[in-house]
């Protein structure tokens, strides 16, 4: 053995003594991290590897948790640059644990070397699958792209290229600072035969723009996982600038034979793009490379959808063109009912109406600014409302203007200032909750809405006014009374023959509960207690019908037929049969019932059968 072996052999051994030491001295000192000792094992082999006279890349990988890029330091920048080092990519300064302009630039020459696109420097996701991919075959050397090689022992049969469709994505309309927005989709399929995608050529243009000026990045997706991905908004990046062709190579995506593949190809778009770069753009895949078990290449560009015949479009909108907030109403509206309020003092927090904020389509998350909801009373604001909030998505706004307190119809405008945000296509509760001052009129009245464009205003990527409305039920305010709660309405066509001739008649049947609050009341069963209209062709009619009254679940009183004790619950069935004389369209109206607040037998108070609508009958058509 010469002196020059000896000397290289003693090398070797004081190296692999030094990583020897690292596996024991590292645990007890714990003084340094994995990646630092990883760093440090890297630059031993790297310097074995020089002293044995090789160029192979060192067989421990390199852990990165981020993307590196200039400016970036630490023991995964240490780690990068011996292995670059290790597989013949100059970097003068050495492993520094600096990344520099010699550090990306021997990047940049992996890149090129391996397949990755574009061969920018910048040691991120891509090149770093690649890098994984490369050290799980072995530790490949840098400087070689194993694509074209092909490792298909888990590939099978001799691949055929089926079929290829390319469709739009599920919305074709993207607005400007999107992130990741799908704009095609592409639908692949062999036979006879697994396959290797390894290459795809995307193309994204305009008539009336360069692509670089509208796109960030093209990225491509299967399964929901992100397997490759282009910067694009530089003119360098395209293969073909006049088509705005992005190469996408290295992709090692895996095909089965006669499934169906699917890659999502989705853009990231500029922010602040001139209004007139907006408009329609095509997307084509120009041709598609690809390897079979044998290793065998084969580069398609016009089976099925590929090249230009099998373009599909997106359009660019502004930020925030779909952005919305829809007024609906709520299924948890209350109904009309009668509000127990007090008369001497104020009520608690009583709800009084709910409705829904709906932000559907929006792409962009709405903040809420103002809600305006309309009152209407039966007497001033100022005489019966002490104070109001609302609720929306949990969150109470209790900040409030009234567009005017001695009206009877007034705006409650509800500031909001940003303290509720609506997720892009979320639906949320609002609750209007109104506080009465101590009652001065029984009966009083009071309906909420939200209407008209405008009434809710917001910001998503831009201003944002509401469309859509909702209205309340009417709401009775008493402090002691009877409440109706309306059961069924039916209504039903008979026929009797007088004479031999046949004739319409109509029978009308309403079930209605009645309670008494804060104290006891009289009831006559006496039809003529409740106040009702029968219209015929929509004319009042005082004559020609007959009317029953029975009623269940009250004690017997004294002068009137009976009473209903606080708290207690009378059921009503109210028969209206209308005689044969009747012509034409016929329909009952229950207007109100007539009750007593003493044993007496007169009725000198009422309670309105509230919502109106609601106490309508169905129209029978008679004779």
């Amino acid at each position: 053995m010469n002196i020059a072996a000896n000397t290289v052999a003693s090398k070797l051994f004081v190296a692999f003594v030094a990583v020897a030491m690292l596996f024991t001295v590292a645990a007890p000192a714990k003084a340094a991290t994995v990646e630092e000792l990883q760093a440090q094992i890297a630059a031993l082999m790297a310097q074995i590897s020089s002293l044995s006279g090789g160029s192979s890349a060192p067989t421990a990988g390199c852990m990165f948790t981020r993307a590196l890029t200039t400016g970036s330091t630490g023991a995964d920048v240490t780690c990068l640059q011996n292995y670059l080092i290790g597989g013949g990519f100059g970097i003068s300064a050495g492993a520094t644990g600096y990344f520099g302009s010699q550090t990306a630039s021997a990047v940049a020459s992996w890149q090129a070397a391996n397949g990755v696109t574009p061969a920018a420097g910048y040691f991120g996701p891509v090149s770093q699958a690649k890098y994984n991919a490369l050290m799980a075959d072995g530790g490949s050397t840098p400087g070689t792209d194993d694509s074209d090689d092909n490792d298909s022992s888990d590939l099978q049969g001799e691949a055929d290229l089926d079929s290829v469709e390319l469709s739009s994505a599920d919305k074709d309309e993207v607005e400007e600072g999107s992130e990741d927005a799908e704009i095609a989709e592409l639908k692949i399929e062999f036979s006879n035969g697994d396959a290797e995608i390894s290459r795809l050529d995307v193309s994204i243009s305009s008539t009336s723009v360069d692509s670089w000026d509208v796109l960030e990045e093209v990225s491509l997706w299967v399964d929901g996982d992100e397997v490759a991905r282009m910067n694009a908004d530089d003119e360098d990046d395209y293969l073909d600038e006049d088509d705005g062709t992005l190469r996408f190579s290295g992709l090692d995506i895996v095909a089965r034979e006669d499934e169906e593949l699917t890659i999502v190809i989705a853009a990231t778009i500029q922010n602040n793009i001139d209004s007139d770069d907006m408009g329609t753009f095509e997307v084509t895949v120009d041709s598609l490379r690809f390897f079979d078990a044998d290793g065998v290449a084969t580069t398609e560009n016009a089976t099925g959808d590929l090249g230009a015949d099998g373009a599909v479009e997106f359009t660019l909108e502004e930020a925030g063109f779909e952005d919305e907030i829809l007024v609906k109403s709520s299924s948890e509206d209350p109904d009309a009912t009668t509000l127990k309020v007090e008369d001497d003092s104020k009520s608690d927090w009583l709800t009084v109406f709910m409705f829904d904020l709906d932000t559907d389509d929006s792409i962009n998350d709405i903040e809420l600014n103002t809600v305006e909801v309309t009152l209407v009373l039966s007497a001033a604001y100022n005489t019966v409302v002490d104070d109001a909030e609302l609720v929306i998505d949990g969150t109470t706004i209790d900040d409030f203007d009234v567009s005017s307190t001695t009206a009877t119809t007034v705006t409650l405008t509800f500031d909001v200032d940003g303290d509720v945000t609506v997720d892009a296509g979320d639906r949320v509760d609002a609750e209007l909750k109104l506080r009465f001052k101590a009652l001065a009129a029984e009966g009083t009245t009071v309906k909420a809405s939200v209407s008209g464009a405008g009434a809710v205003e917001g910001e998503g990527a831009d201003d944002v006014e509401s469309t859509g409305s909702a209205i309340g039920k009417e709401h009775t305010l008493r402090s002691s009374g009877l409440v109706l709660e309306l059961d069924s309405v039916d209504s039903s066509e008979k026929t009797k023959t007088i004479s031999n001739t046949s004739y319409d008649y109509g029978v009308f049947t309403y079930k209605f509960d009645v309670t008494a609050f804060e104290g006891d009341f009289y009831l006559d069963e006496d039809a003529s207690t409740i106040d009702f209209d029968l219209n015929v062709n929509g004319v009042a009619s005082t004559t020609g019908y007959t009317a029953t009254l029975k009623i269940t679940g009250a004690e017997d009183a004294s002068t009137s037929d009976f009473v209903l004790n606080e708290g207690e619950t009378a059921s009503f069935t109210l028969t209206i049969e209308t005689n044969t004389g009747h012509s034409g369209e016929a329909q009952v109206i229950v207007n109100s019932l007539a009750y007593s607040v003493a044993d007496d037998g007169t009725e000198e108070a009422t309670v309105a059968a509230s919502p109106a609508d609601e106490w309508e009958s169905d129209k029978l058509i008679l004779n």
